[in-house]
């Protein structure tokens, strides 16, 4: 196994030494509680449920791109599926790299994200405005239309 190269008594000094360099830093301790006391605040909340409520009103107008097989959002985060066939959810063989083609020509427009797969994921951050979610939206239907076949 390969722990047991780690697994020694003491003075055998065997040990796992790419461990945990900050843990314990009272520094970052003292951020990690600051930033969850933001997180968890009325107004971040509130953030958060604007971002959310947004992008389920955004995101339906990409159903009619017959290039995208399912929209999926789970909370501020949204997944949109390519797929060459709509009508049947034929996927596009990963080779052919659909999810990367839109996500690169979504960069050429100004909108950075990545594919999981032939999967485009959309995962704003918190301090983003109603403007700039249409902005990745619309970005993200004008590069499907432009990448992909009947897009």
């Amino acid at each position: 196994m390969i722990f047991d190269v780690f697994l020694g008594e003491y003075h055998e000094f065997k040990t796992f030494f790419h461990g945990h360099s900050f843990t314990g830093n009272q520094l970052g301790a003292a951020a990690a509680l600051a930033s969850l006391n933001i997180l968890q605040s009325p107004a971040s909340i509130r953030a958060r449920e604007r971002i959310e409520h947004t992008l389920r009103q955004l995101v339906p107008g990409l159903w009619s791109l017959p290039a995208v097989g399912d929209i999926r959002q789970a909370g501020r985060v949204v997944g949109v599926e390519l797929v060459r066939d709509w009508r049947t959810r034929a996927p596009f063989e990963l080779r052919e790299r659909a999810g990367q083609r839109v996500c690169e020509e979504m960069a050429r427009r100004g909108v950075l994200t990545r594919p999981i797969g032939n999967v485009v994921v959309l995962m704003p951050p918190y301090c983003t405005t109603d403007s700039q979610l249409a902005t990745m939206v619309e970005v993200l239907g004008a590069s499907i239309r432009r990448v992909l076949p009947g897009g």
